[in-house]
C-alpha cells in the first residue's frame, strides 16, 4: 500500500497533508522526500490518465500506461504537457474538472509575449494556498512589519498568477500598501512610504525585480539613501525583458540594494513562479532556488529524426 493510498483511507487529501509539512521535508533525507514525492505524483498520473480524454490520447501516443509509472523511479516515463499548450485557444482540453466546477481561472505575466491559462477547482486552489503559505513560512519567518508593494492590487488583476501569489503576503504582515495603480508606479511616493515607518515597523519591498530598481534609481539620482532594518528583506518575482528589454547583473542588483536601500544581500531573495504547475521556487539566505518537495523537475532530451 503506497503513501497515497494510506492517506486517503485515513481521509486525508496526499497533497495537502504533505504541503502541511514543508518544513519536516525541507529537511528529510533526499531520497525519502523522493519516496512520497513519487508515491502522489504516480497517484496523480492515474487519475488524470483515467478520467482526461485528452491526456490519456497523449499517453497513450507515448506508449504510456498507468502499470508504468509506480514511483520516483517511473516518474521520467510520464509524458509532459508543453507550457505552450496552455497558451491555445483550446487550452481547457487540458482539464480533468468539467467547466462548472472551475473556481478560479489564473493567468500568467505572459513574458514570452502570451499568458498561459490554467484553470483550478476547489481542490487545486486549497493545495496552491497551502504550498504559497507555507512556502513562505519556511523561508522568510514572516509575521510581523510592513509591505510595501510593487504591484497591482488583486482588484485591478484578479486572475494574474504573480499579484495573486504575491499578495498573499499581506496575510503575514501587520499592512502592507499596493504603490502600482493602473500600471502606473510613483517612486517618490514609494520613498515617502518608507520613511513614514521609520522607527516604527520592520519594512519590507516585494515586487517584480524591474520596479524595485526603478526605486533604487529614483534614489540614485537624488542621493536618497534609505537603512531598512536589519530583518528587511527585499522579495521579487517576475522577469526584466517583458517590460524593460533589458536586466542588470544579479551582483550589482544586490550591491545596488545593500547601498541605497540598507538591505543585506542575503535578505534579497528572488522567486520563480510556475503558474501552468502550481509551482513556486524560493530562494534561501544562499539565495539558492529550492524547488518544493511536492514537484519535481525532470530534464528531457529532444533528439532530431
Amino acid at each position: 500500500m503506497n503513501l497515497s493510498t494510506q492517506l486517503k483511507e485515513l481521509g486525508l487529501s496526499p497533497l495537502n497533508t504533505l504541503v502541511g509539512s514543508a518544513h519536516n521535508l525541507y529537511i528529510m533525507p533526499f531520497d525519502t522526500v523522493n519516496e512520497y514525492k513519487g508515491s502522489i505524483i504516480a497517484d496523480n498520473f492515474h487519475y488524470h490518465y483515467e478520467n482526461n480524454e485528452f491526456y490519456r490520447d497523449l499517453c497513450k501516443k507515448k506508449d504510456v500506461r498507468p502499470e508504468d509509472v509506480k514511483g520516483f523511479d517511473d516518474l521520467t516515463k510520464i509524458p509532459l504537457i508543453p507550457v505552450q499548450t496552455f497558451k491555445q485557444c483550446d487550452s481547457h482540453l487540458l482539464m480533468t474538472s468539467k467547466l462548472n466546477e472551475v473556481e478560479f481561472e489564473m493567468r500568467s505575466t505572459g513574458t514570452s509575449g502570451i499568458p498561459s491559462v490554467s484553470r483550478r477547482d476547489r481542490l487545486t486552489m486549497d493545495s496552491a494556498f497551502d504550498s504559497v503559505v507555507t512556502t513562505y513560512r519556511e523561508f522568510f519567518k514572516l509575521s510581523r512589519g510592513m509591505g510595501l508593494f510593487l504591484f497591482p492590487p488583486t482588484e485591478e488583476m484578479p486572475e494574474m498568477g504573480m499579484v495573486k501569489a504575491l499578495n498573499v503576503f499581506a496575510g503575514l504582515l501587520d499592512g502592507s500598501v499596493n504603490l502600482v495603480r493602473k500600471i502606473t508606479f510613483n517612486p517618490e511616493k514609494a520613498v515617502e512610504v518608507l520613511q513614514s515607518w521609520d522607527g516604527k515597523h520592520t519594512r519590507h519591498i516585494v515586487g517584480p525585480p524591474f520596479l524595485v530598481y526603478r526605486l533604487i534609481k529614483y534614489c540614485m539620482d537624488r542621493n536618497i539613501k534609505l537603512n531598512l532594518e536589519k530583518n528587511s528583506f527585499i522579495i521579487t518575482l517576475g522577469g526584466w525583458k517583458r517590460f524593460t528589454g533589458e536586466e542588470i547583473p544579479r551582483a550589482e542588483f544586490n550591491e545596488l540594494c545593500h547601498e541605497y536601500l540598507g538591505v543585506q544581500s542575503y535578505n534579497v531573495r528572488d522567486m520563480y513562479g510556475l503558474v501552468e504547475a502550481n509551482m513556486l521556487a524560493v530562494e534561501c539566505h544562499k539565495q539558492e532556488k529550492h524547488i518544493p518537495p511536492w514537484s519535481t523537475f525532470l530534464c528531457v532530451t529532444h533528439t532530431m529524426s
